[in-house]
């Protein structure tokens, strides 16, 4: 009875901002973009190998927004990655799909707690955001997987300090996983910031720092069992209409190095 009403509640809240949309007028047309990426990484063998990888993206932007994500590898068909639908009224905004989460991330993010969010209703009210998931929606919308919520404040005191606190709630475990993010601009095109999960009932803290200055991003992270696990990094570089990367990931514990190369183009 309580998912039924959590989700009556949000279809409700749905239908109306819907229709409030019917009237507008000024709906944009549909934008295609993407992306050609080529990627050569170290095998495990201690060979170099490649790979290719197509994005696509649709995006149509008004009052009422489409963004599609396609993508396809090499030998594959082009199947639909992620996808969110969604309106935005009088500073509210509701949207629906599989890429809607409401919790906090990093760069890395291999000691991060990461609750799983497939398809999901979010809301946005300023900076404030709560996102609902549902186990299969395609079965059963009443059936709610976790409740995810999260609060910005951006700018703190005019220092371009800007603080996320978020949390989710897995209805099925009853489990919580708390996060917290803190971004800031030491100067200009320099900035640095971090990010910090707890999860409940895995007594589990799970941290990241990050910078990102002229192109380059490096971060580094860890846990409650060994504070020093990954470092990592990539430098960009953009010429003509390509975009040249190179990075790695260093793993302490294993001493594996995973570097990585390549080549992207936008359209």
């Amino acid at each position: 009875m309580r998912n039924l009403l959590i989700t009556t509640a949000i279809a409700t809240s749905f239908a109306g901002v819907a229709f409030a949309d019917t009237e507008n007028t000024g709906y944009a047309g549909p934008h295609l973009g993407g992306e050609v990426e080529l990627t050569f990484a170290e095998t495990a063998a201690g060979d170099w190998a490649g790979s290719m990888g197509v994005d696509l993206d649709v995006n149509a932007a008004g009052l009422a927004s489409v963004d599609l994500g396609f993508e396809a590898t090499e030998d594959s068909d082009v199947s639909l990655d992620t996808w969110t639908v969604g309106t935005a009224v009088a500073g509210i905004g509701l949207s629906f799909g599989n890429d809607n989460d409401a919790f906090v991330g990093a760069d890395g993010e291999q000691t991060l707690a990461a609750p799983a969010m497939t398809e999901s209703v979010k809301v946005e009210v300023g900076d404030a955001a709560v996102a609902v998931g549902f186990t299969d929606w395609n079965s059963d919308i009443t059936d709610i997987s976790n409740i995810q919520g999260s609060y910005t404040l951006g700018d703190i005191a005019g220092l371009g300090l800007d603080i996320t606190a978020a949390g989710d709630y897995n209805m099925d475990s009853e489990n919580f996983v708390v996060g917290g993010e803190v971004e800031v601009e030491a100067t200009a095109g320099v900035t640095v910031g971090s990010a910090l999960t707890y999860d409940v009932d895995a007594e589990a803290i799970g941290y990241e720092i990050m910078a990102d200055a002229f192109g380059i991003e490096a971060y580094v992270n860890g846990d409650n069992d060994e504070m020093l696990q990954n470092i990592g990094g990539e430098y960009t570089y953009a010429i003509g209409g390509a975009e040249l990367t190179a990075g790695a990931a260093y793993n302490l514990d294993s001493e594996e190095l995973t570097p990585s190369v390549g080549v992207s183009f936008s359209f």
